[in-house]
Formats: structure tokens, sequence, C-alpha cells
């Protein structure tokens, strides 16, 4: 039993010798890149994980992930002493790539568990001194897939209209 377990740790390793170096991976994080009107914070542990956009009474933190078929980010909303609205729409942005579905987290939803559906439908509203969570994703139709290192522009709801953001992919 011993010798059969060191023969298949021997063929792990020697199997990890022949992997390439540079191999691409299929999901990992989305690293925010400061850029004019963005600034980089820590909200997940890590440093500069997070987008933080600011204006028209709200500031928007951002952190993202990447998958072979979409991008994500989550969006925590907070609104200062009067409550904002935000459209959360579909449509092309100019250089960012565009939503193609998004929900609000911020409390169950009967008969969805993701949340209440908000692409396209009734804009996020957010109490005055309140907070939301909302979810998007951003699919690649026949695009071709992230690595590691590739970078892309999400547009990010804000209520003054959608924000281009660059990410950098990252591995997991």
């Amino acid at each position: 039993m011993m010798r059969r377990k060191m023969v298949a740790i021997a063929t792990l390793v020697g199997g990890a010798l022949t992997v390439p170096a540079c191999s691409q991976a299929s999901r990992g994080s989305l690293s925010p890149v400061a850029e004019s009107g963005v600034t980089l914070a820590s909200t997940e542990g890590l440093p500069d994980d997070t987008a933080r956009l600011s204006g028209s009474g709200v500031t928007a933190d951002v952190t993202g992930r990447w998958s072979q078929q979409n991008e994500t980010i989550e969006i925590r909303y907070r609104a200062g002493a009067v409550p904002v609205r935000i459209a959360i729409r579909g449509g092309a942005t100019g250089i960012a790539r565009p939503a193609t579905s998004a929900w609000d987290r911020t409390k169950p939803f009967p008969g969805n568990a993701i949340g209440r559906p908000l692409l396209d439908e009734a804009p996020l509203t957010i109490a005055a001194n309140g907070e939301a969570r909302v979810q998007i994703e951003f699919a690649r139709a026949n695009d071709t897939p992230l690595s590691i290192g590739d970078r892309v522009t999400l547009a990010v709801p804000m209520p003054d209209g959608a924000r281009a953001v660059t990410f950098r992919a990252g591995g997991e």
C-alpha cells in the first residue's frame, strides 16, 4: 500500500514537470487598474483588490472574477444623505463591455435564489444612508477567452451613467 502511494506521488510530481509554466487558467480574479475616477481599496482582504468609484451621492466598491465564459463583478453601493436611483442597462457603452445580466443581491427575492433581476428593469433604488449589493455578468459570445494578465474594460452602473473600469485577469 505504501509503495502504491509513493508511485502515485512520483507520477503526480513527474506529470507536473511536463505541464508548461505558462498554462492558461480557466478562471480567476479581476484586479482593478487605477485610472482617472477609479481609486483602489482593499475590501476583500487583498491589497488594491477593489475599484472604488464615487459620484452623484453614492460610493461603489467593485470586485471581480472571470471564467472561460464571462466576467462577474460584485458592487457594494453606499448612498449618502439622499436616496439614489441607478439604472442597470445592457446597452453598449462605448469602449466598455456591456452587462448581459444583473441581480440585486441585497435581500432574498421570491422564486430566484440569485436575487431580483435588474438588467433593463426598474432602476435600483437605495435609501438615504443605505446600501445595496449587485452582481453583474458580462458574457463573451464569440470573444477570445481571457488569460492571466489580459485586461478587460467593463461598464459599472452609477447614478449618472455607466463608467468604464479596467481590470487585469489574475489566477485563482
